[in-house]
């Protein structure tokens, strides 16, 4: 399908709707569709397509039409998404930031049906709590099914996901022999074992019209799969617990663990490929000399040791800047750093937590919404109950039937719309969660990458290096809605504070635009070219 231009994809939307089996049903989905159309008139959207996943966890992003929105937005045929909740992304928020940004490189936005999130860097902070408030609500959902998995891996039943091939389940829930596959399993393990390679045990078992435990032809990833796999040999395995004899065995001992050997001599160690992920300041570091992205490239050196850098994109593509490349563990280290000691800043926090707080509850309606539907439904109740004790006094026509039916429509209506809220609220943030998602950052262990990325996406607004040994960063504490820009710095005064408000001078009164900065110190040797 040939592509649509900007202008016609910029009013164009989708809208993804999923519910949990173990929670939630039809209704949910009713409702959260519903709800999206509502949001999608008052903000001027078309929707062109609908994607629903139908019971699907959230817990992970493996949900086929899920996948298929997002592939859908490198085709440049809607520009919005519209989504019932922050947790209709994922409840995990590594997840929930790829997809996002995977969604921001084809020109799509996410917007939210029950929680009103401004493109503001203000806004980054109070999608940043919500984020983590769903993953922990995941973590407590959870909890009660690993219990009950728990309970079953006891028993050494089947407690879902993928069953290997070779097995069935009874009716007790253990796993019995299939008698269809099982002999299958051990002939791919005793050809492997006698000398076989791969490709040419896939080619005999295909040749024989063998199939795989999807039904398809055997190729060499579906038989990695078996080979590994110490099940085979009797052991119950349900994450760290093992049961010796839990299960039927199909390969003996000997057999499973030569064929373990032979897989380690044959494994070819695969060249290390480097990431852009790798690099967590993408899309935050900028040329402190022409403002331009600054991104991440590796070189190797004279010895043959391999380094990473980040360059001025302006540099590496058109040769139109000299600025230098910084070491990507150096300039890294003094971001996180920085970012951490002002982190243990006691004033800061509360100024934080305070302002976050205030704005969430000035943007969330949904109580005050909910107060005006039980009004107006306790209205339709109390006239239905006066037209009732009329016919009950025997006045019986047909404008009281007609009467009669207009207010039980709109009763229904309200209490759709009352159970549609109620939905959309959910698990309310307090101000105790504000307050814990803030201190939180304290206790991290900061040596973790994964907690790295956290506070770099969540606190970082932008950070300018220059070639002299300083820099500069710039934090998400305001409701400006821009990056902050190279312009923006060179026109903040110059000092040593260390943390201000470069445009008003405090922390605690600041106009709209106002952004924070600390100076980011560097020794002149750390700059260093490529």
């Amino acid at each position: 399908m040939k592509k649509q231009t900007t202008d016609n994809i910029n009013n164009l939307a989708v809208v993804y709707a999923r519910y949990s089996s173990h929670s939630q049903g039809e209704q949910s989905i009713e409702g959260q569709l519903s709800e999206a159309h509502k949001y999608a008139a008052a903000h001027g959207y078309t929707i062109v397509q609908e994607y629903v996943d139908r019971a699907k966890s959230g817990r992970t992003d493996n949900r086929e039409q899920f996948q298929k929105m997002l592939r859908d937005t490198a085709k440049g045929q809607f520009s919005v998404i519209i989504l019932w909740k922050v947790d209709r992304f994922g409840r995990n928020r590594e997840e929930i930031a790829l997809n996002k940004m995977k969604c921001k490189k084809n020109g799509v936005r996410v917007e939210y049906v029950a929680e009103t999130i401004p493109n503001t860097p203000e806004g980054v902070i109070l999608e940043s709590v919500l984020e983590g408030f769903a993953e922990y609500y995941s973590l407590q959902l959870s909890q009660n099914i690993r219990r009950g998995l728990a309970e079953s891996a006891e028993k050494c039943q089947c407690t879902g996901g993928n069953r290997p091939m070779g097995y069935l389940t009874g009716p007790d829930k253990r796993f019995i022999l299939d008698p269809d596959t099982a002999p299958t399993v051990k002939l791919i393990f005793d050809m492997y074992a006698s000398g076989s390679t791969i490709i040419e045990i896939v080619n005999h078992l295909n040749d024989l019209g063998l199939r795989n435990r999807r039904g398809k032809p055997f190729s060499k990833n579906s038989l990695y799969s078996v080979l590994t796999n110490e099940k085979y040999t009797g052991v119950y395995i349900y994450q760290d617990k093992r049961i010796e004899g839990g299960m039927p065995r199909i390969v003996d001992d000997a057999t499973f663990w030569k064929v373990q050997e032979l897989m380690k001599v044959n494994k070819r160690a695969p060249a290390h490929k480097w990431s852009k992920s790798d690099y967590i300041l993408t899309d935050k570091l900028f040329c402190g000399k022409c403002g331009s992205p600054m991104t991440g490239e590796s070189g190797t050196g004279k010895m043959g040791s391999k380094y990473n850098y980040y360059t001025c994109s302006k540099k590496k593509r058109f040769r139109d800047c000299d600025k230098k490349a910084v070491r990507q563990e150096l300039v890294e280290a003094a971001v996180l750093n920085a970012t951490i000691e002002l982190l243990q800043d006691d004033e800061l926090i509360e100024f934080l937590i305070e302002n976050t707080w205030q704005y969430y509850q000035s943007q969330d309606e949904s109580q005050e919404e909910l107060d005006a539907l039980h009004r107006q439904l306790e209205q339709v109740e109390f006239a239905i109950d006066n037209l009732i004790r009329a016919i009950e006094a025997g006045i019986m026509n047909d404008a009281t039937k007609k009467r009669m039916k207009e207010l039980e429509a709109q009763q229904k209506d309200l209490v759709t719309a009352i159970a549609n809220r109620e939905i959309a609220r959910g698990f309310h943030v307090t101000r105790e969660y504000v307050d814990f998602f803030f201190r939180q950052f304290r206790d991290m262990d900061y040596t973790n990458r994964e907690c790295q990325k956290q506070l770099i996406a969540t606190f970082v607004n932008s950070v300018f290096l220059y070639d002299d040994g300083t820099g500069k960063i710039n934090y998400n504490f305001s409701s400006d809605s821009r990056t902050i820009t190279l312009s923006d710095v060179k026109d903040a005064e110059d000092g040593e504070v260390f943390v201000r408000c470069v445009q008003c001078s405090t922390r605690k009164k600041h106009p709209s635009g106002c952004f924070f900065q600390r100076n980011l110190p560097f020794r002149a040797s750390e700059i260093t070219s490529l």
